[in-house]
C-alpha cells in the first residue's frame, strides 16, 4: 500500500466520520434512541479525533524529518493517535460518571502508555 493511497483513506475517513457525527446530532434524538445514539457517537468521535490527529502528527512528523517520511510513520501517527483519541473519551467516560478525574487520568494514561511501549518493542 502506497503512502498516499493510505492518507487519502485517513482524510476520507475523517470526512465521513465528520458529516456522520453532524447527521447523528440534527437528526437523532438522543432522548428516544439513547444507546443507538451514544454508541454511534462515540464510534463517529473515536475514528474523526483519531484520523484527524494522525493527519496532525503526519504533517510534524513531516517537518521534523525533513519531508524524509516512510509508511511506517504514517501507521505509527494512526496507533498514536487512535490511543490519544481512547484516552480522551475515557476521561469523557469518568467525567460522565463523576469519578475521580485526575487518578483516573493518571491510570489510564500509564496503561495506553505501556500499552504503546510494548507494540513499539514488538515490532
Amino acid at each position: 500500500m502506497k503512502k498516499r493511497f493510505l492518507l487519502f483513506l485517513i482524510f476520507l475517513i475523517f470526512i465521513i466520520c465528520t458529516t456522520t457525527f453532524v447527521v447523528i446530532l440534527n437528526y437523532l434524538d438522543p432522548f428516544e434512541y439513547t444507546k443507538l445514539a451514544l454508541g454511534s457517537l462515540v464510534f463517529s468521535y473515536l475514528f474523526w479525533l483519531s484520523s484527524l490527529l494522525c493527519l496532525i502528527l503526519y504533517i510534524i512528523k513531516k517537518i521534523y524529518f525533513r519531508w524524509n517520511i516512510t509508511i511506517y510513520h504514517v501507521l505509527v501517527s494512526f496507533r498514536q493517535s487512535f490511543f490519544i483519541s481512547v484516552f480522551f473519551l475515557i476521561l469523557i467516560f469518568f467525567n460522565y460518571y463523576w469519578a475521580s478525574i485526575i487518578f483516573t487520568a493518571f491510570l489510564s494514561f500509564i496503561v495506553l502508555f505501556f500499552l504503546e511501549l510494548f507494540i513499539k518493542n514488538w515490532e
